[in-house]
């Protein structure tokens, strides 16, 4: 089941209440809204491995995919913090213009799938991904967090999606 908190995802990720964090990227490298700008911030590892991904290809190709970033306690602008993975998942290709469904499902089901079988007994720390900035369906997402959860659970893992407060 699907676990519901509020807070700062990378605040609680650094008191060590996840080992994983996942967020939503554009293919465009930017990580200028959002989480992602506050992630771009702390952890200008998270942002180098943004950039450096799959640099050669069309932005297109990205989807489905992530980068990742190990803080192992360390790499942050805070020290002597909790690890943990950050996961920029490719959910969508563009970000503007705004109010239009950027949100790829398809990818970020593959995305899903993908953290099943890699992390699959991991506590994993969502934002509401993909429901602000790239305008997707909430009720559609959340229905496939709710699978992963389940998905996870068995495994010993589990998912949280955390609201923003």
């Amino acid at each position: 089941m699907l676990k519901h908190s509020k807070g700062n995802l990378i605040d609680m990720a650094e008191q060590g209440l996840f080992d994983v964090i996942v967020h939503g990227c554009n293919c465009q490298n930017t990580m200028g809204s959002g989480i992602a700008k506050e992630i771009r911030a702390r952890y200008p590892l998270a942002y180098t491995a943004d950039t450096n991904f799959m640099r050669q290809m069309p932005p297109v190709c990205k989807l489905g995919m992530w980068s990742n970033h190990n803080t192992d306690g360390h790499g942050s602008v805070f020290y002597g913090v909790s690890s943990f993975i950050i996961i920029n998942a490719y959910t969508q290709v563009n970000y503007l213009p705004r109010g239009v469904d950027h949100f790829e499902y398809e990818s970020f089901e593959l995305i899903l799938r993908k953290l099943a079988a890699v992390y699959p007994d991991k506590r994993i720390g969502f934002p509401y991904i993909g429901m602000g900035l790239a305008g997707g369906n909430g009720f559609r997402i959340m229905n496939m967090l709710e699978k992963f959860a389940q998905a996870i659970e068995e495994n010993g893992g589990s998912a949280t999606l955390v609201e923003f407060g």
